[in-house]
């Protein structure tokens, strides 16, 4: 496995959107978030952590269209099944080295907190949280992306399926929707929504509800992409 992922690692380094995408996706969030920061006169990294899940539903699909399109585009895939690996390490090797990259993406972004701290005084703990909440929201993301990949072969459909999906799951908990559905279904969709699980993690709080909501968003789609491969074999 471990040779797997050096190998999707050195493609990712050698292709210029593994340095593109993460480079627009940090400058985006910079962007967004400090052309605001001075003229509202708050320090506070909670607006940043509400900004970056919109960013993240479609960067992160943007890297995740080759995981497994690429594989059937150039006829790859039957020979990735034939290399004495199970199909955990093969969907584990991608998922690592994606989240790998998305993580490089999200080290640019601590120029933020690296500003205002030069400014304000920052709670470093409430960052911290912030920060672990991202890798969980951005794990989740790889898994679901990553299992799109696997089962559709057309790059452009991938991306295009999983940012409808992953936006659609992103404003779940919007205020427009509280408006216009039904209580008992507003508590259903705010439980499945990943930003509103996000959201605690912005506040500096570690819910282990929201922890295992994640973790088991990943790991189910882990599991259905091994099972999706299992079946090819």
């Amino acid at each position: 496995m471990k040779a797997l992922y050096k190998k999707e690692m050195m493609q990712y380094l050698n292709n210029p959107v593994g340095y593109v995408v993460p480079l627009l996706f940090a400058l985006f969030a910079n962007y967004l978030f400090m052309k605001d920061v001075f003229v509202v006169g708050s320090a506070s990294m909670k607006p940043f952590f509400g900004v970056i899940p919109w960013l993240l539903f479609i960067f992160i699909p943007a890297l995740a269209i080759r995981s497994f399109s690429e594989e059937k585009r150039t006829n790859t895939i039957e020979v990735l099944m034939t290399l004495p690996i199970s199909e955990q390490d093969v969907v584990l090797a991608k998922m690592l080295s994606l989240l790998t990259v998305t993580m490089g993406a999200l080290l640019l972004t601590l120029s933020v907190p690296l500003v205002l701290g030069g400014v304000s005084k920052l709670f470093i703990p409430e960052i911290v949280v912030g920060y672990v909440g991202l890798f969980l929201l951005s794990s989740s993301y790889v898994a679901f992306s990553v299992y799109l990949s696997s089962k559709i072969s057309n790059q452009i459909a991938s991306f295009l399926v999983s940012v409808l999906v992953l936006f659609i799951a992103t404003t779940l908990s919007s205020d427009f929707l509280a408006n216009i559905l039904p209580r008992f279904i507003q508590d259903i969709l705010l439980f499945v929504s990943p930003l509103l699980h996000m959201q605690n993690f912005a506040k500096g709080v570690v819910d282990l509800r929201s922890l295992f909501y994640f973790v088991g968003l990943s790991f189910l789609f882990f599991k259905l992409t091994v099972m999706d491969l299992q079946k090819r074999g």
